[in-house]
């Protein structure tokens, strides 16, 4: 019980040292706000203003952006689809790319097999 009491008082003394040390910072933070006061006043005001300014001119063009951005989008699905159809023929016609030999050797086939066969004469 008696290092309860001894732990306590440690710890209160503890926390008053840190009160002496906190509060001069805090006054020394409270001087600096107080000094730089009027020039965060003008400053923000100055700029406050220049930022209402440019913030009209953002709404304005944002606006503006998405009234084009409704007027386009059909056109870029549209545009999307076509594109993605295309590269769909495009995937299956390189998935068939590695038979044009075999292709080619059918068509050679085909073609001695013309040749060679004869043709039967007409009969009147």
């Amino acid at each position: 019980m008696l290092t309860f009491l001894f732990m306590s008082v440690f710890g209160m003394l503890a926390f008053a040292f840190a009160g002496l040390i906190a509060i001069p910072a805090i006054l020394f933070g409270m001087f600096i706000w107080l000094v730089t006061l009027p020039f965060r006043l003008f400053f923000g005001l100055l700029f406050g203003f220049f930022g209402l300014f440019f913030g009209l001119f953002r709404f304005v063009f944002g606006i503006i952006a998405g009234i084009f951005g409704l007027l386009l989008v059909p056109v870029a699905l549209l545009v999307l689809g076509v594109v993605l159809v295309g590269a769909l023929v495009v995937g299956l016609l390189s998935l068939l790319a590695p038979l044009v030999p075999l292709a080619l050797l059918g068509l050679l086939a085909w073609g001695i097999y013309r040749i060679a066969s004869r043709r039967p004469s007409p009969t009147f």
